[in-house]
C-alpha cells in the first residue's frame, strides 16, 4: 500500500497557519475568534434550557431574564478567557458548513433523502411539539403521560413549526444541526496546522468505524443493509451517528471536542466543563460518555495545582441553569433504570477486538509521542471495554451513545499516528479502509431509497409502526411520576386521532430488507 505523505503537527508549531493571501480573498482568510464560536455553542445550548422551562411552564416570568443574564454572562466570560485563541478562517467555517449540511441532508433531515426508521418517531415528536400548545400531555395513555426525552434538538425547530408550519420546522432542524456541527468541525480543524492535515483529519473522522464489514462476513454470512449489529452489540460509525441519532452525536462530539481543545491549551477548563451539563438535554447518554474525560481533565489540573476559582464557578453556574432539565430527564427512573448485564466472553472479546483494539493497540505502540497523551488513550480504551456491560433502559443505547466521545477522540488520535511511518501506520490505514465500508453502506442506503415522507401521526401512532413491541418509557413519563417542581400544573390533554396512513408509501427497514412493502408499514389496517 502506498504511504500517504503526512506530517503530524509539532507541539512547538503555531496553532494555525493561515493560507497565503493569494490563495483566497482576504475575507475568506480572516480568522474567527475561537471564543466567539464556543460562546455561540454555549448560547444555543443555554437557550434550550430556557425553552424547556417554557415547554413545561414551570418558571415564573422573572426567571427568564435571570436565566438569560446567566447565559450571556457565561458567553462573555468565555470570550474574555480566550482573547489570544485563534479560531478557524471564514473559508474553513464555510467548508465545514457545506460538509455538515450535505451529511445531515443525506441522513434524512429536511426530507431530501431517505431517513432511517428512528426518524419515524423523531419526526412525529417534532410534529407534536409544533402542533400542540405547551405544555401538553398525552391523554390517550393509561395514565396521562408527558413527553420526557432528550428534546433539546427539537425545541427551536418546534417554534419554527408553530410559526410557519411543518416544513419550516423540518428546515429549521436541518439548519440548526448543520450550524452546530459546522462550528464543531471548524473548531476541531484548529487542532491541525496545515490544510493537508485538516483534510486528512476530516476524512478520517467521517470514515471512522469499527470493522463491521469484516465482522459481518466472518460471523453473519456476508454483508447486509445495516452492518453494525453483527455481534448484537454496537459502536456506531461517525456517519451512522449523524444519520440515525444526530442529537446524541452532537452531544458526545461536544464533549470530545472540548476535551481535545483543553488538552492542547486552546480552551480553558472552566469553559470545557461549562459546556457539558448543557448537553444533557440533547443526550444524557452522550454526556455520560464525556464524563471520564472531564474527570481526567480535573485530575490532571488538581495534580498540577492549577485549579482556579473560575474552574469551579462557571461550571457550577451552567449546572444551575441545567438543573431543571436534569431533573426532567431523570424523572420516572423505573422505565430507564441501569443494570449490569452478562455477556458471553467470546462475543465481547471478538466485538472489542474488531471495534476498538484494532486501533487502540497500534496507537499504544506508536503513541508515546501523541499530543493528547497516553492517559487519554488508556481512558478511552478502558471505557470502551467496560460499557457493554452496562444497560440503561430496554436496549443497548447506553453503549452506543456513551461511546461517542471516546470514539471521536480515538479517531483524532489516529490522525497523529498516521504521521509516523512503519508497519503500524500501514496497519491503521488498512483498518480505516475496511472500517469506512460501514459509512459507505449508510450513504448507499440514503441514495437507494425514496426520500423520507412527511409523518402525519402522533408520537404513539408513529412508535407503533416499527417499535410497537417495546415500551415507550424512553420517551414518555407518567405525569404523576414527574418531580413536583418540574411537573406542568395545567397541561393541555391531547387525545390524538391519527389518520389511516401515518405516511405515504412504505418505509424501508434496514434490519428487515426482505420484508414486503406491506400495508402495515404505512399504517393501513
Amino acid at each position: 500500500m502506498t504511504a500517504l505523505p503526512f506530517t503530524a503537527p509539532s507541539q512547538d508549531e503555531p496553532a494555525f497557519t493561515p493560507p497565503p493571501a493569494s490563495e483566497s480573498p482576504s475575507w475568506l482568510a480572516h480568522q474567527l475568534p475561537a471564543g466567539w464560536l464556543i460562546a455561540a455553542l454555549l448560547l444555543w445550548l443555554g437557550l434550550d434550557q430556557l425553552l424547556l422551562w417554557r415547554f413545561l411552564d414551570i418558571m415564573p416570568v422573572w426567571a427568564y431574564p435571570l436565566g438569560m443574564l446567566l447565559i450571556v454572562g457565561l458567553c462573555v466570560a468565555t470570550v474574555r478567557a480566550m482573547p489570544d485563541h485563534r479560531g478557524p478562517t471564514v473559508a474553513i467555517l464555510i467548508a465545514c458548513l457545506a460538509v455538515a449540511l450535505i451529511l445531515l441532508m443525506l441522513g434524512g433531515e429536511g426530507h431530501f433523502f431517505y431517513a432511517n426508521i428512528d426518524w419515524q418517531v423523531r419526526f412525529a415528536v417534532l410534529r407534536d411539539m409544533g402542533l400542540h400548545p405547551w405544555p401538553f400531555v398525552y391523554g390517550d395513555q393509561p395514565v396521562p403521560a408527558l413527553l420526557r426525552a432528550p428534546i433539546g434538538m427539537f425545541l427551536v425547530p418546534a417554534l419554527a413549526a408553530k410559526a410557519a408550519g411543518d416544513r419550516a420546522g423540518d428546515l429549521a432542524l436541518l439548519i440548526q444541526n448543520s450550524l452546530m456541527l459546522a462550528a464543531m468541525l471548524s473548531l476541531g480543524a484548529t487542532l491541525f496546522d496545515t490544510r493537508r492535515a485538516r483534510l486528512i483529519a476530516l476524512l478520517i473522522f467521517l470514515a471512522f468505524s469499527g470493522l463491521d464489514a469484516l465482522g459481518r462476513m466472518l460471523f453473519r454470512g456476508g454483508l447486509s443493509d445495516h452492518l453494525e449489529n453483527w455481534a448484537y452489540l454496537q459502536y456506531s460509525s461517525t456517519i451512522t451517528l449523524a444519520f440515525w441519532v444526530p442529537n446524541h452525536a452532537l452531544s458526545g462530539w461536544i464533549g470530545a471536542l472540548g476535551y481535545l481543545l483543553w488538552r492542547r491549551d486552546r480552551l480553558p477548563l472552566a469553559t470545557y466543563l461549562s459546556l457539558l451539563p448543557l448537553t444533557a438535554l440533547w443526550s444524557p447518554l452522550g454526556l455520560m460518555g464525556a464524563m471520564p474525560f472531564a474527570a481526567l481533565a480535573a485530575i490532571r489540573t488538581l495534580r498540577q495545582c492549577a485549579l482556579a476559582p473560575a474552574t469551579l464557578l462557571y461550571p457550577a453556574l451552567a449546572t444551575l441553569l441545567a438543573v431543571p432539565g436534569l431533573a426532567y430527564m431523570s424523572a420516572a427512573p423505573a422505565d430507564v433504570g441501569a443494570r449490569i448485564v452478562a455477556l458471553a466472553p467470546l462475543q465481547w472479546g471478538l466485538f472489542e477486538l474488531l471495534e476498538v483494539l484494532v486501533y487502540a493497540l497500534p496507537l499504544a505502540w506508536l503513541g508515546r509521542s501523541n499530543r493528547f497523551g497516553l492517559d487519554t488513550l488508556l481512558v478511552a480504551t478502558a471505557w470502551l471495554l467496560l460499557i457493554p456491560f452496562v444497560q440503561i433502559g430496554w436496549s443497548t443505547d447506553f453503549m452506543m451513545r456513551g461511546s461517542i466521545s471516546a470514539l471521536a477522540i480515538l479517531a483524532v488520535m489516529l490522525v497523529d499516528a498516521l504521521g509516523q511511518g512503519g508497519m503500524g501506520r500501514r496497519w491503521l490505514i488498512a483498518m480505516l479502509l475496511i472500517g469506512s465500508i460501514t459509512g459507505l453502506a449508510e450513504i448507499r442506503r440514503a441514495l437507494a431509497y425514496p426520500a423520507a415522507p412527511q409523518v402525519r401521526c402522533s408520537f404513539s401512532g408513529a412508535w407503533d409502526q416499527s417499535f410497537g413491541s417495546f415500551p415507550k418509557g424512553s420517551y414518555l413519563a407518567p405525569l404523576p411520576a414527574m418531580p413536583a417542581w418540574v411537573r406542568p400544573a395545567n397541561p393541555a390533554r391531547i387525545h390524538s386521532v391519527d389518520p389511516t396512513r401515518c405516511w405515504d408509501g412504505a418505509w424501508h427497514h434496514p434490519d428487515k430488507p426482505d420484508a414486503p412493502t406491506s400495508d402495515r408499514q404505512d399504517r393501513v389496517e
